[in-house]
């Protein structure tokens, strides 16, 4: 097994890809490499299925409206300044 020559920049586009802020071109190019390059073919599912991991585990709690509030507002006194 060979590294790939380009793993950085392919670590970047899964990135972008598992972000779901990827261009249909990025996705075809980036799918055509790992059916030719193993390294990131395992690269990707090992990401993914990180990803999904994480979302099992993750609960979901509502917020309350006052904190929601608060928290809006100092935002826009942070852009503001």
């Amino acid at each position: 097994m060979t590294d790939c020559p380009e793993e950085e920049r392919c670590l970047h586009v899964l990135e972008v890809i598992l972000d779901d802020e990827s261009t249909l071109d990025e996705e075809q190019e980036y799918f055509a490499h790992i059916e030719q390059c193993w390294t990131c073919y395992q690269n990707y599912n090992l990401e993914k299925a990180i990803r999904e991991l994480i979302k099992t585990k993750i609960e979901k709690k509502p917020v309350p409206d006052t904190l929601l509030k608060s928290i809006k507002l100092e935002i826009e006194k942070l852009t503001i300044e």
